[in-house]
């Protein structure tokens, strides 16, 4: 689960435009995990952003897969737009639906998430952001180590 924290935090510091790169993400913590069903989860990340600009900026869609050896193995979607406002440091909520997608891979993987090794895992996806709920950008994630994006965090 924590790489999939990781992943999200990566996702927002990557998402601007060059002026937008001086946006910080840090804290990153699950504020709440709650299971849909058996194969997928509620998750609601919590995080503080340092927004120095004179926009707001919003995640706006986050569809992304996470893939271990190459298959698909956990659909990743943001489940509702999440805003950094101008000048400001606060901290937000990003609500993102966790979906298994291959259950057997979980099981032959281990069920010990710490034994999965990162290296093992990319991530493919498109990501939208905003600036003033206008000016929309689009990153295109495709087969994009997931250590390199955990890597950014550091």
């Amino acid at each position: 689960m924590r790489r999939i924290v990781l992943f999200i935090t990566a996702v927002l510091l990557l998402a601007g435009c060059s002026q937008y790169r001086r946006i910080s993400v840090d804290d990153v913590a699950v504020g709440s995990f709650r299971f849909n069903g058996t194969s997928s989860a509620s998750i609601v990340l919590t995080a503080r952003v340092d927004n120095p600009t004179g926009h707001t900026v919003s995640l706006e869609e986050v569809d992304a897969v996470l893939l271990r050896e190459g298959k698909s193995f956990v659909n990743l979607t943001l489940e509702g737009p999440v805003s950094a406002a101008p000048a400001s440091e606060s901290k937000v909520s990003i609500p993102v639906l966790a979906s298994v997608l291959d259950p057997v891979a979980i099981i032959t993987a281990g069920l010990n998430l710490k034994s999965w090794d990162m290296q093992d895992f990319t991530v493919d996806g498109r990501i939208v952001v905003s600036s003033d709920g206008r000016a929309k950008k689009t990153l295109k994630l495709n087969n994009v180590p997931l250590q390199d994006i955990v890597g950014s965090l550091k």
